[in-house]
């Protein structure tokens, strides 16, 4: 009986541990995702990782169709291009309220005229299955808009305070 005992603590343990870093996986290749089409300037693969609840309306689709305008335009104008984006490691997975939730840094790197701009955020992971990832700039939570429009945030889950961009001139 010991070693049926010990032999389920060890199995469970591997499981919970091998599931745990499979999940961590599922999330980061997502992001990861997510960031070749921004880096792309591929717009309409990058909004389906917008939770869907921002942009289930007229208003909020307008909004997006505004923001791809206004990207293209400053894109030709100033020769913005996005040099890279690194995705960290996701912070544990936490359940909260039927959504499952972590935070993602991403550190991004943008060419602009004679230097770059290195921005540093988290993004928050939001799912309903464990499979399909959504992401969303921690800095959203703080709009009273797309905070009525988002899940209510574990209080489990830490945002580190967003760092000022670096500007690098070449």
């Amino acid at each position: 009986m010991k070693k049926f005992i010990i032999l389920f603590t060890v199995f469970f343990s591997v499981t919970t541990f091998s599931f745990a870093q499979n999940q961590s996986t599922v999330i980061k290749t997502e992001a990861l995702k997510m960031a070749k089409a921004l880096a792309a300037l591929d717009l309409e693969t990058y909004a389906s990782f917008t939770y869907p609840t921002l942009i289930s309306d007229k208003t909020s689709k307008e909004k997006i169709k505004q923001g791809v305008d206004s990207v293209e335009k400053y894109r030709k104008q100033f020769g913005i291009k996005v040099k890279s984006i690194i995705i960290g490691n996701p912070s544990a997975v936490v359940t909260y309220k039927k959504v499952m939730q972590c935070t993602i840094p991403q550190t991004m790197t943008v060419e602009v005229l004679n230097g770059s701009i290195v921005t540093e955020t988290t993004l928050i992971g939001l799912s309903n299955d464990g499979q399909k990832w959504y992401f969303v700039d921690a800095m959203i939570y703080k709009q009273k808009e797309a905070k009525e429009k988002l899940p209510e945030l574990s209080p489990e889950l830490v945002i580190p305070p967003m760092k000022k961009p670096q500007i690098v001139t070449e």
